[in-house]
């Protein structure tokens, strides 16, 4: 790098650092220490996080109650998407 040189940090990256997250490649629903920056950080913390943190909440509860027992159904076919905002693509599941 040099001088004056730009820079786009990447928050799914920091997200995953082991040295904050223990087992950070791994989704862990209940995991107590979960100071992440998925919605942002500080004064630039996006206003809807408390919303969209519901929503899942209600949403899981939901699938667990309809649906109990699923799974992937083949890991290593996950899908990802690229670039500054990190997510699933495609996944397909095993019900039942």
């Amino acid at each position: 790098m040099r001088a004056e040189d730009r820079l786009l940090p990447s928050f799914p990256a920091a997200n995953r650092d082991p040295a904050r997250f223990e087992r950070a490649d791994e989704v862990v629903v209940d995991r107590q220490a979960n100071r992440h920056a998925a919605f942002g950080l500080g004064i630039h913390r996006c206003v809807g996080s408390h919303l969209a943190r519901t929503e899942m909440r209600v949403a899981l509860d939901v699938w667990l109650d309809r649906v109990p027992e699923s799974s992937l159904a083949d890991p290593a076919a996950v899908r990802w998407s690229t670039g500054q905002i990190r997510g699933r693509r495609s996944l397909s599941l095993r019900v039942g």
